[in-house]
């Protein structure tokens, strides 16, 4: 892979929290794996391969539903979910905290990242090899993306979808937690969310209509 790189800075404001970030950004010219656009590929190859086996996302949407709690007609909160899972013959143990989003009726309630997070993950992932919109954000590696290429990726993926139900999806990419140990071991191996930063560049393009 060659080193030459572009550098740059980004300023954006995260969409979980509000605050503006500035990030230096070096984008390498070539990349062919998800993996590749990481420092010392062979290291992380690893973390990566253990990123995928964790459960994280939540298949049922109606058990999801039926788990929300709160006052009467106004079903909000989910328990923090607690899943155990084996990698390369060790246990771990996963919890995920709920994401707090708008619904489609602009009800704010809790989710579990579900398969439609999943789909979303998917696609950024293939912008970022196939498209070679990957870069480094400082040590971090991360994507860069329009709102609009995003959805083209899903709807070419057969998964159209609407522009609130992929701002939703992001958001809780963003906010729910992911919190792993090792069964018996009270040491954090991970303790983030699915995207530790979710950065807007364009508020406008956030917020507006994209035909």
């Amino acid at each position: 892979m060659s080193k030459k790189t572009t550098h740059g800075e980004a300023c954006g404001r995260d969409i979980h929290d509000g605050k503006e970030r500035k990030l230096a950004k070096f984008q390498p010219a070539q990349l062919s794996l998800f993996q590749s656009f990481l420092p010392e590929a062979e290291q992380y190859s690893n973390t990566i391969e253990l990123y995928d086996a964790i459960p994280k996302y939540f298949t049922n949407k109606r058990q999801m539903a039926e788990w929300r709690e709160g006052p009467e007609g106004r079903e909000i909160y989910l328990p923090t979910l607690e899943r155990e899972f084996k990698y390369q013959d060790t246990l771990y143990i996963l919890k995920i905290k709920p994401a707090r989003a708008e619904d489609r009726h602009g009800n704010e309630i809790e989710y579990y990242p579900s398969e439609q997070e999943e789909l979303v993950e998917e696609a950024l992932r293939k912008l970022a090899c196939d498209r070679l919109n990957g870069m480094y954000i400082g040590p971090l590696a991360g994507v860069q993306f329009t709102m609009y290429e995003l959805r083209e990726e899903l709807r070419h993926r057969g998964h159209s979808m609407a522009l609130d139900e992929l701002k939703r999806s992001l958001l809780i990419c963003r906010s729910a937690g992911l919190h792993i140990t090792k069964k018996g071991e009270g040491d954090h191996i991970l303790d983030s969310s699915i995207f530790p930063m979710v950065a807007i560049l364009n508020r406008k393009d956030w917020k507006g209509s994209i035909r």
